[in-house]
């Protein structure tokens, strides 16, 4: 009986399973920065939540990737997140022509279910994003 308390004890909970890794959020923005420069629509919503796949088709982020593009054009590196958490992050965008804000927002399968690439993030209006929020 002890080891089966033991045992239970060791198992992890539903919440413990939903934690994502210290890193995630760094992880995931260094995937976001290889295919947003590759420009490839397809690898670019593989990086996406289910919830944001079923909103937006490889066209959809071909159009976004364009929009973003002439935002930033290439972009040389993303900074380590000034403020955030596990699932969140706010980083510098170190673009060619200018140096903009980005927020990336991940789900517990580390996924973007939040991002946006901004000159203004208080803006209603972004050309650079995707969310799942209407």
């Amino acid at each position: 009986m002890r080891l089966a308390a033991i045992l239970v004890g060791l198992v992890p909970t539903g919440m413990a399973l939903a934690q994502v890794g210290p890193h995630a959020v760094i992880n995931v923005s260094q995937a976001l920065l290889r295919v947003y420069n590759a420009r490839d629509a397809a690898a670019f919503r593989e990086l996406l939540a289910p919830s944001l796949q079923s909103k937006y088709s490889v066209e959809d982020l071909q159009l976004t990737l364009a929009r973003c593009q002439g935002l930033t054009h290439e972009i040389e590196r993303f900074s380590l997140p000034s403020w955030g958490a596990r699932r969140y992050g706010f980083f510098g965008v170190y673009a060619e022509n200018a140096v903009l804000e980005m927020v990336l927002e991940i789900d517990e399968s580390e996924k973007i279910v939040h991002w946006v690439i901004t000159d203004d993030v208080t803006a209603k209006d972004q050309q650079c994003s995707l969310s799942d929020i209407r």
